[in-house]
């Protein structure tokens, strides 16, 4: 500061006196130069700091008004001579004809005399030329603060002129004398230094303060909860099993296809039964030859008369032969037990298959009962029991969530389906809709189930505690 008043002390006086004022010694300009540098440098913030030079900058240059205009940032204007209000709305026509001043002249380093005569014409200011052609014509010097060593301040002094009056050059060359020191006092660095620290504070503050909003946040008690994959699975369906040895020949249903009691599903390929058929049924003629041969033969024959018994049985065997085939022809057509939807996987690997007896095909699923399917971590399997909980969201409708609860917890583990980069050891969990089922059967999602009771902070680090006491034993000890 006693550095700046040195060199405000040192400023030679001006030979000629400004147009557009009064006459008055030029020793009395200069005094009212450094009296408003050093007003401004001492001002306790760059907010007073600029009240004073727009109020007191008429003792200088005669101006019908005289704004601070930061040269960058959302804000527009910065203070107005006699303390008038700010227009804080960008869409306010004078705050937009400012903004479209100062983005054609912000690059500017020397003082710019504007009016409407010289505003370029292919410059975009539709506001700023309606200033210009207000009270008789406006003339606007846009004097940009530059401190010392051609630094930019961030601010420059918008003087206005009404009634076309002009700006002579004596008055740009006195206020290019108080230029730098205004833009140091706008750009105080004790205000810097003040808000950094007060920022240091407050973020200290902060730092101090989220540990114990942390802890206070963990204690806030609740039930645990895990979140698993979910299938949707049919609840008590028809199964439909192979009845016999043989080839499928042709798969009448498609997956999710609606059937009804007694609807074909599939069909077997019959050329070999039908073969065999017909090899029984000779056999049966064959067999009631040689019987009527035998009982013609009986007469005369012992050996015929005692062999009628054996070939009568021979006759009842073919019989049952042709019988037996009959019925798996008759099979060779599988048809559905109950109504519902075709629960089924992959309907081309089973076409042209060899089915076993007793192999499951498929499955005829009434699509008003299903249930649902839940894989859990086997570390996660201790935390909920039977009748806790199910919160049930599909991926289809992901912002509906649908009821339910655990009917079902079981043992065997089993590796989780989902897909991960590493496996997962899980167990199966069965839950039932509460009310009417909502999902129809195949659908996938997500699940959460709500256990036993415990606090916010072990459903956020229960995992973490986990790991960290595997590693390193009980809580790093």
């Amino acid at each position: 500061m006693e550095q700046t008043q040195q060199k405000l002390t040192n400023i030679q006086p001006a030979r000629q006196k400004p147009a557009g004022v009064q006459p008055q010694a030029a020793n009395t300009i200069l005094a009212r130069l450094i009296h408003l540098s050093v007003a401004a440098l001492g001002a306790e913030s760059p907010d007073k700091a600029g009240n004073l030079i727009v109020n007191q900058i008429h003792t200088l240059v005669k101006t019908d008004r005289a704004m601070l205009v930061p040269v960058k940032g959302k804000k527009r204007i910065f203070c107005i001579s006699g303390d008038m209000e700010v227009c804080k709305g960008e869409d306010h026509p004078y705050s937009q004809a400012v903004h479209e001043i100062r983005k054609n002249f912000r690059k500017e380093r020397t003082p710019q005399v504007i009016t409407r005569e010289n505003l370029p014409s292919e410059v975009n200011a539709p506001n700023a030329r309606k200033v210009l052609e207000a009270v008789g014509g406006t003339n606007i010097l846009w004097f940009p603060l530059l401190m010392a060593g051609n630094q930019d301040s961030g601010f420059a002094l918008w003087l206005e002129r009404w009634n076309s009056k002009p700006w002579a050059p004596e008055e740009i060359k006195l206020l290019s004398h108080g230029a730098m020191f205004f833009g140091h006092a706008l750009s105080d660095p004790r205000s810097k230094r003040a808000d950094s620290e007060s920022k240091k504070n407050k973020w200290w503050k902060k730092l101090l303060s989220f540990p114990v909003f942390i802890l206070l946040i963990s204690l806030i008690p609740m039930n645990a909860r895990i979140s698993t994959p979910v299938e949707v699975i049919p609840d008590k369906p028809y199964y439909v099993f192979a009845p016999f040895d043989g080839i499928m020949e042709e798969l009448e249903v498609q997956p999710g296809e609606q059937v009804k009691k007694g609807d074909t599903l599939f069909r077997y390929d019959t050329r070999v039964l039908e073969k065999q058929m017909e090899e029984a049924r000779r056999g049966v003629v064959v067999a009631r030859a040689e019987l009527a041969r035998l009982e013609g033969a009986a007469y005369d024959d012992k050996d015929a008369r005692a062999r009628i018994p054996v070939q009568k049985l021979e006759v009842e065997r073919a019989q049952a032969e042709v019988r037996f085939l009959q019925s798996q022809l008759e099979l060779s057509e599988v048809k559905s037990g109950n109504n519902g939807v075709v629960v089924l996987d992959d309907p081309d690997t089973l076409i042209g298959a060899p089915l076993q007896t007793g192999q499951m095909v498929l499955r005829v699923a009434d699509p008003e009962r299903t249930k649902l399917r839940l894989e859990v971590p086997v570390t996660d399997a201790g935390i909920f029991k039977e009748g806790d909980p199910v919160f049930a969201r599909m991926d289809a409708d992901p912002l509906e969530s649908f009821p339910a609860r655990v009917k079902w917890i079981g043992f065997d583990v089993t590796v989780s389906s989902e897909e991960k980069k590493t496996p997962v050891p899980s167990v199966l969990v069965e839950a039932v809709w509460e009310g009417k089922p909502p999902v129809i059967p195949g659908q996938r999602g997500r699940a959460s189930i709500h256990g036993k009771k415990t606090v916010l902070g072990m459903v956020w680090f229960r995992r973490a505690l986990t790991r960290w006491r595997n590693r390193f034993g009980m809580l790093g000890i």
